[in-house]
């Protein structure tokens, strides 16, 4: 009986694990609860350009007030430069 539980369970594993393995995320964030909104700057330049427009100028990875995330430098068509941070947890643009 014991025998028959243990390949259930081990079956079990190599059904279920791979579906959570291969998305973008790691098997650790899901454990943790972390999946992440933003997963590159390529992402994180796309959210900030369709919300304000212009043209991006650079994207680096940022912390501001304990939320990682990205900093996303725009020029806009009037010659503005703007930063905006968009926290890579939520999508959330902040700036």
């Amino acid at each position: 009986m014991k025998l028959i539980l243990l390949l259930a369970v081990t079956l079990l594993n190599f059904v279920a694990l791979p579906s959570y393995a291969s998305g973008q995320h790691s098997l650790s964030q899901y454990r943790k609860g972390q999946a992440l909104a933003v997963q590159n700057p390529q992402q994180a330049a796309r959210i900030a350009k369709s919300r304000f427009g212009g043209r991006v100028l650079k994207v680096s990875k940022k912390k501001q007030n304990g939320k990682t995330g990205y900093k996303v430098k725009l020029i806009k068509k009037d010659g503005h430069i703007i930063s905006v941070f968009v926290d890579a947890q939520s999508g959330r643009v902040q700036g």
